[in-house]
């Protein structure tokens, strides 16, 4: 039997949607309950069919009911009732330190990707928030273009589901460009990390630059100065892989301004 629970969760972030032949889509969301810092990864939520009253942003709270998902071996992965989320306030942009702190307090902030794969294997943790010592590179890649073929097979059995066209139906674009990130953690058995940038914002700021000559250079330019440690502080949220648990993905991220240092007189 279901224990359903109502919970204050805040959101960090959301990947790119993906299709699914029960909820036509869902986003991966990934958040922090209120009460205990934790991390949570909450499903099925198909973003773009809510209703504008439940559509949430990151950094704000919503209240929702939710329940373990059994069919899910990861501890953190939690079963939403997309109808329940009650929008509720927002961490203001400039109030970092009061994000920061979320951050920081979570049970799942880890060193670095070492001591997060290291607890992963000790207890089945699936969900980390890491600052990397140093961000070394960002790179676009193009995806091979078997993946659009299978991303279009995919699109074209959801849409033979003739119950789902009471969604209406919207296609998802095909997701063209992957964006890596590469960086050093601080811990020697660091040998630097490579993962693919799974965040919505920054496929829908390729999107947006589709026609633009400067497409790629203004996308890594942007995620360079998301990254740019020179005055921010950078947090990466990474999760595993239902299938592959011992091998994490780059979720979303953070960039807070440093924290500023007081003088001698304050």
């Amino acid at each position: 039997m279901e224990n359903w629970q109502v919970k204050r969760i805040l959101i960090l972030g959301t990947t790119y949607p993906s299709y699914s032949r029960k909820y036509a889509e869902t986003v991966c969301t990934g958040g922090i309950l209120e009460d205990s810092y934790e991390m949570v990864r909450l499903h099925p939520i198909p973003h773009r069919y809510l209703e504008p009253e439940h559509q949430f942003k990151a950094f704000q709270f919503i209240k929702a009911k939710i329940t373990k998902n059994l069919s899910d071996p990861r501890p953190e992965s939690y079963r939403i009732e997309p109808n329940s989320i009650e929008l509720q306030d927002e961490i203001p942009y400039k109030k970092y330190n009061v994000r920061r702190e979320y951050l920081e307090k979570s049970p799942h902030f880890c060193s670095s990707v070492e001591e997060l794969i290291d607890r992963q294997a000790k207890f089945g943790i699936s969900l980390g928030i890491v600052k990397p010592k140093k961000i070394i590179d960002c790179k676009i890649e193009l995806r091979p273009e078997d993946k659009r073929v299978e991303w279009e097979e995919k699109e074209k059995s959801i849409l033979s589901q003739k119950d789902l066209f009471e969604y209406n139906f919207k296609p998802i674009d095909f997701p063209e460009a992957q964006f890596f990130v590469f960086w050093e953690c601080d811990d020697k058995r660091c040998t630097g990390h490579k993962m693919n940038l799974h965040q919505w914002g920054i496929h829908e700021l390729y999107r947006k630059y589709k026609n633009n000559l400067k497409r790629d250079q203004k996308v890594l330019d942007a995620m360079w100065n998301k990254l740019d440690q020179s005055n921010r502080d950078v947090f990466l949220f990474l999760g595993n892989f239902r299938d592959i648990q011992y091998n994490f993905g780059l979720m979303d991220s953070y960039s807070p301004e440093k924290k500023r240092q007081l003088g001698l007189f304050g």
